[in-house]
């Protein structure tokens, strides 16, 4: 009697403790990973055995956990629906995303999780191609319609038939971009939203080969500095843009050979310090307010350098 009461105990304890690991097998690491060699969504996105897509480890990936690549490869396309960052990595290789046919290849709407009012997503390390050229190119590179804020760092996104980084949300939304270069696109930035306002902070920006650069449609209030503005031909909205009710301020930043450097519609204000503006068709233009620092901009080469009608008070 006593062999069989251990016996049913240890059944009964087996029973636990498959049950445990079970469900911690089944819970969502805050590490996972996606490989293009070991690959398979099936597995559950470890080290050992990580997932194919970033579409795959979603599901897998706690909310504010991070999803790293562990070779180089296209991952595909996906739509981020809580806090998270996504790697591509810098140190087997790179990640990227070819998003064709109208789709886009990061949707970023966070409609999940325990902090959906504060979510941040963090896009690093990554190319993002709509490879427009070989056929029906993407919509757009990056989509934001949702969360409290987006940083994109080391990012490269071309060959969309649309917008690079569409901002169009619907509620608050701060947008950080670094050091990314943003090309062969319809419009590289572009920022409006249905519901308070959107802040964009651009730094080390790439901006060439568009049809136009930052729009700033609506309700947005923009810094940029140390970019690079050249080539971007579109002769109606231009290389930056601000649109009625939107600011944009512009630093320590070149603009050459683009149709329009800087354009202010009216409602709109842009504050410039510390520009080079060479070899424009215009180099400022628009009905709305441009305020510039008195002597801090340079221009040579222009077909319009332009006016400012606005100062920036040195204090």
């Amino acid at each position: 009697m006593k062999e069989f009461g251990f016996t049913l105990k240890a059944v009964f304890l087996s029973i636990v403790l498959l049950s445990v690991s079970s469900l911690a097998h089944a819970l969502p690491a805050t590490r996972t990973w996606v490989s293009k060699t070991l690959g398979d969504d099936a597995n559950p996105c470890s080290r050992t055995s990580p997932c194919l897509t970033f579409a795959g480890a979603i599901s897998k990936t706690a909310e504010g956990g991070e999803i790293d690549v562990l070779d180089p490869g296209s991952y595909g396309s996906v739509t981020i629906t809580k806090a998270m960052t996504i790697d591509g990595g810098t140190g087997s290789g790179w990640a990227s995303i070819l998003a064709t046919g109208n789709t886009d290849g990061i949707t970023v709407d966070v409609t999940s999780g325990d902090h959906v009012a504060t979510a941040d997503v963090v896009l690093r390390n990554l190319t993002i191609n709509g490879a427009k050229q070989a056929g029906t190119g993407g919509d757009h590179g990056i989509t934001i319609i949702k969360a409290s804020q987006v940083h994109v760092q080391n990012v490269d996104i071309e060959n969309f038939s649309n917008e690079g980084i569409n901002v169009d949300a619907a509620d608050v939304v701060s947008v950080f971009v670094d050091n990314s270069m943003l090309s062969r696109v319809s419009t590289a930035i572009r920022t409006t939203t249905t519901s308070g306002f959107v802040v964009l902070n651009a730094n080390r920006l790439s901006v060439q080969g568009n049809t136009n650069g930052v729009n700033a449609v609506a309700n947005t209030f923009a810094t940029i500095r140390d970019s690079y503005f050249g080539g971007n031909l579109g002769g109606t909205n231009g290389a930056v843009r601000a649109g009625s009710g939107s600011t944009v301020n512009i630093e320590n930043s070149m603009f050459s050979n683009n149709a329009i450097a800087v354009n202010s519609n009216a409602g709109g204000i842009v504050r410039i310090s510390n520009n080079s503006f060479y070899n424009n068709t215009t180099a400022l233009t628009g009905s709305g307010t441009i305020a510039t620092a008195i002597n801090s901009n340079k221009f040579g080469g222009n077909g319009s350098d332009g006016t400012t009608n606005d100062v920036i008070v040195l204090k």
